[in-house]
């Protein structure tokens, strides 16, 4: 089940990914991250926090190249974030031992 949820994110970013590109082509795109491209980020991230900020950031750090390094810092501490998270239930779960 968690590796169906982890390739729909996945599409879901290049799909994401392909858009704002598209954007970029019409003078539409900013490079900065909006706040809801942020929140979108981090919960892709969150949700497969390898491969999507892999996505985001090869997908834009020509054409964007600020808002793929935002993205890959997202992906970072999404990463980090869950390796924390990890190891406290860890801990919690062996009693502290």
């Amino acid at each position: 089940m968690f590796q169906i949820l982890s390739l729909l994110v996945l599409i879901s970013a290049i799909g994401y990914m392909v858009s704002v590109r598209g954007k970029v082509k019409t003078g539409q795109a900013v490079d900065q991250l909006s706040g809801g491209e942020k929140l979108y980020i981090w919960i892709t991230c969150l949700l497969n926090p390898v491969f999507s900020g892999a996505v985001f950031y090869y997908g834009w750090k020509k054409l964007l190249p600020q808002k793929a390094k935002q993205a890959n810092s997202i992906s970072l501490w999404a990463f980090f974030l869950e390796i924390v998270i990890g190891v406290l239930i860890l801990f919690l779960t062996s009693g502290g031992k």
